[in-house]
C-alpha cells in the first residue's frame, strides 16, 4: 500500500511565533552581542602648561566619538555605555565639553582643550573607571588679557572708578587680586576697555573669551573692532548675575564665543575687549568680580 504525504499549511500566527522564538535562540547562542561595556568618568582633569595660566575650567560635558560614529555626549559625572562594535579594536576618543556663552542647551566639545583615546576592555558588563587628563592643544594661540595681579589694562571710558584691582578677602577669586566694578545710583554707568593691547584676531578660526567672574547683576563683554582710526562697538553677550544682591560670592567660569563678534567686524586693523555694567532697575548698588580674562584662538 503506497504511503501518502500529507502536507499541512501553518496558520500565520504561528508562523510568526516560530519566527519571534527562531530570533530568540539566536540571541541566546549570542546573549552577549549587543551588551555594552561601561566607562566611568567621575570627571575630567585640566592641568595648563608652563605659562599657560590659571587651572580654572568649567566642563560639563563628555564627548564620545567612537572610529566610525558618535557614541553621544553625556553630562558629568558620566557613565558611558560603550557597545562591541564600538570597542572593537579601535579606541574611543574623549572630548572636554562646554557650555558656550553659559547656555545650557549650546553644548559643544571645546576646540582648545586636547582629546583622549581610550581602549574600552573587559567582558559584556563590565565596568573601566577612567578619569581623563587633558591639556591646551599645541597649536593654541594664548592672549592673556588681564589676571589683576600686578596690572590692570583695563582703562574707564564711563563713569566711576572703573574697573578696579582689589585683595579685599571675599573679592579674589585667586592668587592676590581680582577686579572688580562697582555701580550705584551716582554712578549707575561703568564701561572699561582694554588700552592700547591691539589684539589680533582672524575672522573664521574659533575665538573664545575666558573669564572667571561673579556678580549679583548682569553686566556684558565684547570687542570694539578698529579700521582705518574708526572703532565699532559689538556686544558678544550679556551675563546673568551668579548671586544674589547681599550674598557671598559665587564664581563661575565663562567661554564667551567671539566669532561671530569678529566676522561681523570684517576687516580689522586690531580689537580691545570692553566690559559695561549698567546698575539695574530699582536697585541702589550693584557689584562684578572679574579675573583670569584672556583670548583663546589659533
Amino acid at each position: 500500500m503506497r504511503s501518502r504525504r500529507i502536507l499541512r499549511t501553518v496558520s500565520p500566527p504561528i508562523q510568526i511565533g516560530m519566527v519571534l522564538l527562531g530570533l530568540w535562540g539566536c540571541s541566546l547562542m549570542n546573549a552577549d552581542q549587543d551588551v555594552p561595556r561601561y566607562l566611568i568618568v567621575p570627571d575630567i582633569e585640566y592641568t595648563p602648561g608652563e605659562d599657560q595660566g590659571t587651572a580654572s575650567t568649567n566642563v560639563t560635558d563628555l564627548w564620545v566619538y567612537s572610529a566610525t560614529d558618535v557614541v553621544g555626549v553625556f553630562p558629568l559625572p558620566a557613565i558611558v555605555p560603550i557597545l562591541p562594535a564600538d570597542a572593537a579594536g579601535s579606541p574611543v576618543t574623549l572630548l572636554a565639553g562646554i557650555r558656550e556663552n553659559g547656555i545650557s542647551n549650546s553644548r559643544a566639545p571645546y576646540p582648545f582643550y586636547t582629546t583622549v583615546d581610550h581602549f574600552v576592555d573587559g567582558t559584556a558588563g563590565s565596568r573601566d573607571t577612567l578619569l581623563p587628563e587633558i591639556g591646551l592643544v599645541d597649536n593654541v594661540r594664548l592672549i592673556a588679557v588681564e589676571d589683576f595681579e600686578n596690572s590692570n589694562v583695563f582703562a574707564n571710558m564711563a563713569g566711576g572708578a572703573g574697573l578696579v584691582r582689589t585683595d579685599l578677602e571675599g573679592e579674589v577669586f585667586e592668587g592676590g587680586h581680582s577686579g572688580r566694578i562697582d555701580v550705584d545710583t551716582d554712578n549707575p554707568l561703568i564701561r572699561v576697555r582694554t588700552v592700547e593691547q591691539e589684539f589680533d584676531l582672524t575672522s573664521g578660526l574659533p575665538v573664545f573669551l575666558e573669564l572667571d567672574y561673579r556678580c549679583d547683576q548682569s553686566f556684558a563683554v565684547g570687542l570694539y573692532g578698529f579700521r582705518n582710526g574708526q572703532e565699532t562697538k559689538h556686544l558678544a553677550l550679556v551675563v546673568n548675575p551668579t548671586e544674589s544682591a547681599g550674598q557671598a560670592a559665587t564664581w563661575n567660569k565663562l567661554y564667551v564665543d567671539l566669532g561671530a563678534v569678529v566676522m561681523a567686524q570684517g576687516a580689522a586693523d586690531h580689537f580691545e575687549v570692553y566690559v559695561e555694567c549698567i546698575l539695574e532697575a530699582e536697585r541702589t548698588a550693584g557689584s562684578v568680580g572679574l579675573d583670569n580674562v584672556r583670548i583663546v584662538t589659533y
